[in-house]
């Protein structure tokens, strides 16, 4: 009789262990955004040189990452000697001038006595080629002149667009032509994704990117992709609709597609022969595998492809424990 009673307890063993309890959820129809994760960071949309135009000494009017608008004065370039010779410059042509306006006057006298007999042709004449060589001279210190007044007027350093100046060489340095003084950052800004190399074919001009940072969350649009590479990844630059500090580190996301699919939690997902896969309780209480297309892996849920049916019942709450055809209790 005590056999018989052990005999019986080994038999009931795997009646109770074949029946698993599952809780069962049913699928959530969603169009969800697929997109791609990046990195990047804020730059300026266009960079200008700001050089010298003349030689001199630098003296900044305006301070490091400060905002000019166009037309504001930037820095003068100081030269005591041109100064210096301009003035006399403007001096001796004022005094040349009056000289050859009396000398115009002593060759019309010597002309009009040359006409009527009482003056010599060669008294006209040398009196001509005076006059000729002061307004060569003059002619020659005028160029002089003018050339140092448009090297002064180049000394004076105003903003030719509105923007931020950045790298501002050291106040009071001597200059020569072309040295750079500063580069104007223009206020308008993009920003420069690095994507992995293996989305290149997928990304397009216009494709809508979300921007995520620490100074704000907005919208944006592809509007370049670099042909450059660099450690596997590819630039993409991309122009925001909100104003963005310069150098901000950001994260974003590249919206590939909208795509609708079944919205399920991730534990209902099973590995079966390496493939994802869920189980669908049917009517009976039968449990049935189906293969699933994985579309979204997210936190804690995944989108996956519209291909069960509606009002279909998955299985959650041990979905692990469950194989073909397996006969389960629904709590």
């Amino acid at each position: 009789m005590f056999k018989t009673v052990i005999v019986s307890i080994f038999i009931a063993i795997p009646i109770f262990a074949s029946a698993v309890f599952v809780s069962v959820i049913k699928p959530t129809q969603k169009n969800i955004a697929l997109t791609i994760e990046a990195t990047g960071t804020v730059i300026a949309k266009n960079r200008t040189s700001i050089t010298a135009k003349t030689s001199g000494l630098l003296e900044m009017e305006v301070s490091q990452n400060s905002f000019v608008k166009k037309g504001e004065l930037i820095a003068k370039v100081s030269d005591k000697p041109r100064e210096k010779k301009i003035g006399f410059l403007k001096k001796s042509l004022a005094l040349q001038k009056s000289q050859i306006a009396l000398q115009q006057e002593k060759v019309k006298i010597a002309n009009d006595k040359y006409k009527i007999g009482v003056g010599s042709k060669n008294s006209y004449l040398s009196q001509k080629i005076l006059l000729e060589q002061m307004q060569e001279q003059y002619s020659a210190k005028q160029n002089e002149y003018d050339i140092l007044l448009v090297k002064q007027k180049n000394s004076i350093i105003y903003a030719p667009q509105n923007g931020v100046l950045t790298n501002l060489i050291t106040d009071n340095s001597y200059l020569n032509y072309g040295t750079k003084i500063a580069n104007l950052l223009e206020k308008n800004n993009l920003i420069k994704l690095f994507v992995d190399s293996s989305y290149a074919q997928e990304i397009h001009k216009n494709m809508d990117v979300k921007i995520l940072s620490s100074y704000k969350n907005c919208n944006a649009k592809v509007i370049n992709i670099l042909p450059k590479s660099s450690n596997n990844l590819i630039e993409i630059m991309v122009q925001p609709k909100e104003q963005l500090p310069l150098n901000l580190q950001i994260n974003a996301q590249i919206v590939l597609k909208k795509s609708d699919g079944l919205l399920i939690p991730k534990s209902a997902i099973v590995l079966v022969e390496n493939h994802p896969a869920v189980y669908v309780i049917d009517d009976k209480n039968i449990a049935h595998v189906v293969f699933i297309e994985i579309q979204k892996d997210m936190i804690d849920k995944a989108l996956i492809a519209n291909t069960l049916k509606k009002d279909v019942k998955i299985a959650l709450k041990n979905a692990y424990m469950l194989h073909d055809n397996l006969e389960v209790s629904i709590k």
